[in-house]
Parts: C-alpha cells; sequence; structure tokens
C-alpha cells in the first residue's frame, strides 16, 4: 500500500505542506425524520420542539444504513453513542423546527483511493447520523435555502486531512458515491443527488499543523469540488509567497468566475461543536440491526471490477464501465449466466444498449431488454442468424416495443442470409453487371469493393452475412492481396554521387519487389501514398494521415491480406505504435519494414522486403515490425545504435502485436479530416527533455501559446526538479493546473515510471504528472495522436491516456 505525505510547497527556507479534509453529507431517504416518528410533512413534535422530558429516538433505519457504511469502511462501530447537540447549527426561521442532534455511530476508517494509477489510504475520522439543516444554492449574488427536507436523516463522514489536490477529492467522492450505491443505502435515486460535500483547505509551514482553514462551502457537484479546493490552494499560495496570513472564513464557489468567493468569517479554531444531552442514555443498537448487519453482504465495486478483470478477461476500462454502477454489473452478470460472452455483452452494453437506454430513458433493471433477451440478441449474433446492423435494429424493436427478440427477427424476417449459394449467386448478378468496376478492381483500384459490396447488400435487403459478402467478392474477382505502402525511407532509396543515401522512388521498390521470390508476386499490390521523395525524418502529421486513411481503406475493402508498410528508420519509433493503437486488432496484419541501407548496398532492404511479405501471408491480424532479420512489436521500439540490431524492444518480456487497439470498429475518415486532428493533436503538445537547468518560464511560456500536453521525459522511474528556484517546475505545474494542462510522464533511461523511488517524484504525482509506466516517449506520443483521432472531447483522450493496455501487462 502506498502512503503519501502531503503536498509540499517550498519558498526558501520555508516548506509549506496542504492539509485538506472533506464533510461528505449524504441525505437518508427513510420517509421518517431522524430523532422522531414524524414523516415527511409533520411539521413538529415534542421531540422536534425539545420540550422538556421528550427524549430523542434515532430512526432505526438510518441507523442501519450508517452501520453499513461503517463497516464497508473498514471503522469501529460505537455500540454506545451518546446523543449529543450540534451547537454549530444555524438557527432556523419560524417554522421550521430543528432538534440539532447528532449522534457518532463510527470512528477510524479508511477507503483507498487510485489516482494516476497509484493507491492512496483515506482516513475517515468518523460517521455520525444528524438531521439535514437545509440546502444552499447559489445563483449569481442570491444565495438561498432550502428546507423541504429539513430534519430528515443525514449521513455525515468526515475524512482526515489526507488528500493533497482537489482531484484526489473527487476521485474519493467518486469511489463514496458508488460504493453507497452498491451498498443500497439510496435505492432508486443518483447518490450523487442526494450528497453535497464541504472541503477544508490549509496550507501550512511543515510540519505544523494549520490553525486557519478555509471552508468551502456547499459544493454539490464532484467536478466543482477539485475546481474549487485547487482555486483555493493556489490562492491561498499565492498570499503566503507574498508574506501575507490566510484568514480563517467560509467562502463559496464561483462556476462562472472560477474564483472562491468570501462568505462569512470564521474563527481560527471553529470546528463543529457537541454537547452531551443530559438525561437521555445512548443510542444501543437493538439485535434486530446487528443481525440484519451480520448477515449482510455485498460484493463492492473495486473488487467486483478486479474480478470481472480476472474471470471474464475484460480491459480496465470495460471493468470500470460495467461496475460503475450495481444494477449495470447486476445485469451483465444475469447476461452472461445465460451464455452471453463476456467480452461480446461488455462491448455492447458499453456501446449500443446504454446509448439506447439513455435515449428511452430506461435503466438497465426496468428496460423492456431485460438479461435475457439481451442474450438472445447477442446468441442470434452469434450463430450469424443476424448480423451488427440487425442486432441494433433489434435492440431499438425491444425497447419501444416490449418484444421478444426472436419473435422480431422472425416476424420480421431479419434473419442473416448465410447461404453461400445464394451470395454467390447475386454477386456473380452484381459483377456481371458493373465490368467498368470490375476491370478497376482487377487493375488495382479497391476503391469500387465497396460499391460492389453495397450492391450486394442491397439486393439481399440488407440481409446478406457482410463478411461472406466480402469473401465471395474476393473469391470471384480474384482479389486476395498484400499491399505494399510505401512511406519511403532507406528500404526505397539510394546512394547519391556523394555517397549520401537519398529518397528513393516507386522504381526502386517495385524492383526490390520484383526480385523477391517465394510468395505468388502476382498477390503483391504496390501503392505509393507518399508525396514526392521522402525520408522518415520529413513525415509530417499530414504524411501519417495519408499513410492511415490507405490502411483503414484496404482494411475496409475486405481485399487485404496483410499489408506491408516500406518505412524509414527514424521515426519508425512513432510510426509503428501509431499503427499499432489503432489497427492492432484489424482483420489483416499490417507489416512495418525498415532496412539500415539502401538496395544494393547490402542484401539487408531485399532480406527485410521478403520478410515482411511472407509475415503478412502468415498472420492473421496484429502490427509488426521486421528489420535486420528480427521481429519486433510495434510498442516500446527504441533506436539505440546504427546496424541491423539498431533496434530493441524497451520494457517488454514478451513482443505484444495485437490485443489493445483503441479502436472497436473500422476507421472511417478521410485523409483531410485525419490530417486536422493529427495536426491540431501536434500543435497542442511538445516534448520536453528534462535537464538540470530547465526552467519554469520556459515551460509556461510554451502554454502561453497554446501548448496544452506535456511529454516530460524525466529521470529514472520518473523523478525532476523541485526545489524553490527559476529551475523548480513546481511554478510550471501550478500554471499548468490553472490551464488544464496535461503532464505525461516517460523516462529517458529503460524503465517504468511508477513515481514510486524518490520524494521528487512522488512531488511530480501529487502536482497531477500522470505517470505513463512502462511506455516509451516515442509510444507514449503515438498513443495520444491515435487518441486524439478516437476521442470526441479533451477529457475522453486524458481517459484513453491513463488507461494501462495488456501492453502493460508484459513488462
Amino acid at each position: 500500500m502506498f502512503s503519501l505525505t502531503h503536498h509540499k510547497y517550498e519558498r526558501l527556507e520555508t516548506v509549506y505542506k496542504s492539509h485538506i479534509y472533506l464533510e461528505v453529507r449524504i441525505l437518508l431517504l427513510t420517509g421518517v425524520k431522524t430523532f422522531c416518528s414524524c414523516g415527511d410533512e409533520a411539521l413538529s413534535c415534542p421531540i422536534c420542539r425539545e420540550e422538556p422530558g421528550a427524549a430523542p429516538s434515532l430512526n432505526s433505519g438510518a441507523a442501519r444504513k450508517a452501520y453499513s457504511v461503517i463497516r464497508s469502511l473498514g471503522g469501529t462501530i460505537i455500540k454506545d453513542a451518546p446523543y449529543e447537540r450540534n451547537l454549530s447549527t444555524p438557527k432556523t426561521p419560524d417554522g421550521i423546527s430543528l432538534s440539532r442532534l447528532s449522534v457518532k455511530l463510527g470512528v477510524d476508517g479508511a477507503m483507498d483511493i487510485s489516482f494516476h494509477r497509484r493507491k492512496k489510504r483515506i482516513r475517515i475520522a468518523e460517521v455520525r447520523v444528524e438531521e439535514d439543516a437545509g440546502r444552499l444554492t447559489h445563483s449569481g449574488s442570491e444565495t438561498r435555502m432550502d428546507y423541504s427536507r429539513a430534519g430528515m436523516p443525514s449521513l455525515r463522514i468526515r475524512t482526515a486531512p489526507d488528500f493533497e489536490i482537489g482531484e484526489e477529492a473527487e476521485v474519493f467522492l467518486s469511489d463514496l458515491r458508488r460504493r453507497i450505491q452498491y451498498l443500497e443505502v439510496i435505492p432508486g435515486v443518483p447518490v450523487e443527488s442526494v450528497m453535497r460535500c464541504n472541503a477544508y483547505v490549509a496550507i501550512a509551514p511543515y510540519p505544523e499543523i494549520p490553525k486557519n482553514f478555509v471552508k468551502l462551502r456547499n459544493l454539490n457537484s464532484f467536478n466543482f469540488v477539485w475546481k474549487a479546493i485547487n482555486t483555493e490552494l493556489t490562492r491561498q499560495e499565492e498570499i503566503l509567497i507574498n508574506g501575507g496570513t490566510v484568514l480563517p472564513e467560509s467562502r463559496i464557489w464561483n462556476e462562472a468566475k472560477s474564483i472562491t468567493e468570501s462568505y462569512q468569517k470564521r474563527k481560527s479554531d471553529e470546528k463543529p461543536r457537541f454537547e452531551p444531552v443530559a438525561g437521555v442514555p445512548p443510542f444501543v443498537p437493538g439485535p434486530d440491526i446487528l443481525e440484519a448487519l451480520d448477515n449482510f453482504s455485498v460484493e463492492l465495486p473495486e473488487p467486483r471490477r478486479d474480478r470481472f478483470m480476472r474471470e471474464y478477461g475484460l480491459t480496465l476500462p470495460q471493468a470500470e464501465f460495467v461496475c460503475d454502477e450495481k444494477s449495470r454489473a447486476d445485469y451483465y452478470e444475469k447476461t452472461l449466466s445465460l451464455g452471453a460472452s463476456p467480452k461480446e455483452a461488455a462491448q455492447w452494453l458499453a456501446s449500443y444498449v446504454i446509448k439506447e437506454f439513455k435515449r428511452l430513458n430506461f435503466t438497465p433493471m426496468n428496460s423492456p431488454l431485460t438479461p435475457e433477451r439481451l442474450a438472445a440478441v447477442l446468441g442470434m449474433l452469434d450463430e450469424k442468424r443476424i448480423h451488427g446492423g440487425i442486432a441494433k435494429q433489434t435492440i431499438t424493436a425491444v425497447l419501444e416495443e416490449n418484444r421478444d427478440p426472436e419473435i422480431l427477427v422472425r416476424e420480421r424476417g431479419w434473419e442473416q442470409l448465410t447461404d453461400r449459394e445464394a451470395i454467390e449467386g447475386i454477386v456473380t448478378a452484381v459483377i456481371a453487371a458493373n465490368p467498368e468496376e470490375v476491370r478497376r478492381i482487377r487493375e488495382g483500384d479497391a476503391g469500387p469493393i465497396q460499391f460492389l459490396t453495397g450492391l450486394v447488400m442491397r439486393e439481399s435487403s440488407g440481409l446478406a452475412e457482410p463478411s461472406l459478402v466480402k469473401d465471395v467478392l474476393r473469391e470471384q474477382l480474384s482479389v486476395s492481396l498484400i499491399y505494399v505502402l510505401s512511406m519511403g525511407g532507406a528500404i526505397s532509396g539510394r546512394i547519391n554521387e556523394d555517397g549520401a543515401v537519398e529518397s528513393g522512388d516507386e522504381k526502386v521498390l517495385r524492383d526490390l519487389l520484383a526480385s523477391h521470390t517465394g510468395t505468388d508476386n502476382s498477390r503483391v499490390r504496390f501503392e505509393s501514398i507518399q508525396v514526392g521523395r521522402l525520408l522518415s525524418e520529413e513525415i509530417v502529421p499530414s504524411d501519417w494521415a495519408a499513410l492511415i486513411e490507405a490502411v483503414a481503406e484496404k482494411l475496409n475493402s475486405g481485399t487485404a491480406n496483410g499489408i506491408v508498410v516500406a518505412h524509414g528508420t527514424d521515426t519508425l519509433p512513432y510510426t509503428a505504435p501509431l499503427l499499432y493503437w489503432l489497427f492492432a486488432d484489424a482483420n489483416a496484419p499490417v507489416v512495418l519494414a525498415a532496412s539500415s541501407s539502401p538496395p544494393g548496398v547490402t542484401s539487408e532492404a531485399a532480406d527485410t522486403m521478403k520478410a515482411a511479405i511472407e509475415l503478412a501471408v502468415d498472420k492473421t491480424k496484429g502490427v509488426y515490425v521486421v528489420h535486420g532479420g528480427r521481429v519486433l512489436s510495434p510498442l516500446n521500439i527504441k533506436f539505440e545504435r546504427i546496424g541491423t540490431d539498431g533496434f530493441r524492444n524497451w520494457n517488454m518480456k514478451e513482443p505484444v502485436f495485437s490485443g489493445s487497439s483503441l479502436l472497436t470498429g473500422p476507421l472511417e475518415a478521410d485523409q483531410y479530416v485525419l490530417s486536422q486532428l493529427l495536426e491540431d493533436a501536434a500543435n497542442s503538445m511538445c516534448v520536453i527533455r528534462i535537464y538540470p537547468g530547465i526552467r519554469s518560464d520556459f515551460l509556461i511560456s510554451l502554454m502561453d501559446k497554446g501548448v496544452r500536453n506535456f511529454f516530460l521525459e524525466l529521470y529514472d522511474t520518473g523523478t525532476a526538479g523541485f526545489r524553490e528556484g527559476p529551475y523548480s517546475l513546481k511554478r510550471a505545474f501550478s500554471a499548468g493546473k490553472r490551464r488544464q494542462t496535461c503532464f505525461y510522464c516517460t523516462s529517458q533511461q529503460e524503465g517504468i515510471v511508477d513515481f514510486s523511488g524518490y520524494s521528487t517524484s512522488k512531488e511530480l504525482w501529487r502536482e497531477g504528472a500522470v505517470p505513463m509506466g512502462p511506455l516509451t516517449t516515442e509510444t507514449a506520443v503515438a498513443r495520444f495522436l491515435a487518441a486524439s483521432i478516437i476521442a470526441d472531447s479533451e477529457s475522453e483522450r486524458a481517459e484513453l491516456m491513463e488507461v494501462a493496455g495488456p501492453e502493460a501487462a508484459s513488462v
């Protein structure tokens, strides 16, 4: 278990550290007030009015819910809990009756969170049940109080000051929300709708305990919590750096201005004050409550997520999505129990099914698409009775009409046409009716393949099995090809009069292919996608866009048995992982062939091309690199020396060739769109190799020019300078937080960046830097470029950057 010290701020000889704790309130919807039997609509009773002799009695339902939360947090249950009066509760207006009573039911728990791939333990100081005192709402300059649920039981969870930055608090709240939901403390209601939070933020000289905490009030959005905390840390840091004093006060978050604003002055030692209620015996849970607690058992979200990955082979993003809600995880496992494939069920649930649920305002457990019906749809898909498009139509029809999928498919004639003879007849007719398109295909133009496929699907009313259609078309057109795409480089280069290597042209590569024997060369189709004469060091984003479009076109055409990309060595460590992140799980292999010397100088170029073509013939999927007679993984490929053994895979026990594409389907984007996406990504990023003397103001100047994504090549397992001064990265990270800047960290040496070894590496982690684990800088940059193509938003791209795939498991 990894435990961090607090965040440190350095100025000359003074070392500061941040102290942040949360006070989370969760409204318990029991329908009965906290300390009496009045319902929601009751105005008052002797207990509410605090009349003499009226003894409070804690709502047993609220106590049972509180005990289940305490136990899940590993806390100690207080079985003789005295009734106390919270003297800090503000006065209420006439007509609103609150007893201000409070009962502390548990102490000393903890919850582990994971932030940037590292675990941290957050201690729980206490758990109380109190009356809900109402809710503040802020609108512009107005602040209003909502008393509609005043007096109802509220769970108050106070943590120890273990948080260092706002993002940790947001992660904690998200994990707590998930845990409360799994415990069914608030059944039938989104937990976040009844959660709110106060955050207490302070910075003090190390190792002093701060006296003045600033209270950030009534934060009712997890997003607001991390923004408000980080903004407040920056405000307090600037005050201390300028020699000022942070005054104790309550502040509120102004989302429109992205600032915290003063709300109310507080005393320096002001904390909730409790006074025992005289003459009232403590609350002692009855045997029925304790027995129910002992008999209650639930698998919490984190263990369930890990089990899904272990037992069902789900990726981390899939398991996190499925387990984010208990009802969703229950629905998923019920579907599996009926015979559905774990990966197929997860993929459909995470994509089309959840989208339709949201569109039609269903939840997994109240929708007409029951686990039985989803399993039936996936079963028909697996048996090839329907294809993916029909599966979507069937799911939508089930949700809209509440009918059995088997009956829908049968009545509407949606069963897939899998009769090969029937499909062959349709294909024969389509080919005969389109001689010009057939001529172009046989001359090497794959474009008309999609057109002919569409005609076949139209003639079959959209019911023909798409993969079978492509197979039959390939057979009847005699096309099952190895495409060779040229991106230039030495493998297609030549030696000029001065003895230097210069970019070659198509003729050089065609001659190299003509000399190749061992494979039926009639199956090898050469296409150049380069613009002019190109060496790999001259590659720009538009060249990558042209390559990606060409590879996607060949894969989507259904004519490719394999694709070979002739490439140079200089930028190979970027291009190879870029193709991996996009096409690792495509329906045909992609092989990059690179040579250290041009054809004719040695046999290396010819041998490399021969090996690459043979690999493309033999494999069914994956991305490979062939260089110097060796087959290398496209990930973490590092150029270490000139020669046939110049490349090596870092941080890899076994080579990885497939299994972690960021794409979940075919890539359909033209070269212009791809070029714009890649250029925008390249313009927003910068790779910085950390060195003694690098200045924060240099990085800040890049931020001022629009750079929002830094790849920092650190020392060792992730270290950099944080000592106060112009060469400290602290100011750059502080400026980056205000500008929503991401810092992705790799290592200059072979090793795994996990921020575990040194205090400065922990400092980086606390500042919000993302360790890229085993990934090299080039592979991490390639993942960023691929994520920029796939993601619909910057936040989605950031999520893709933080997820480790199976390539990490091979380390």
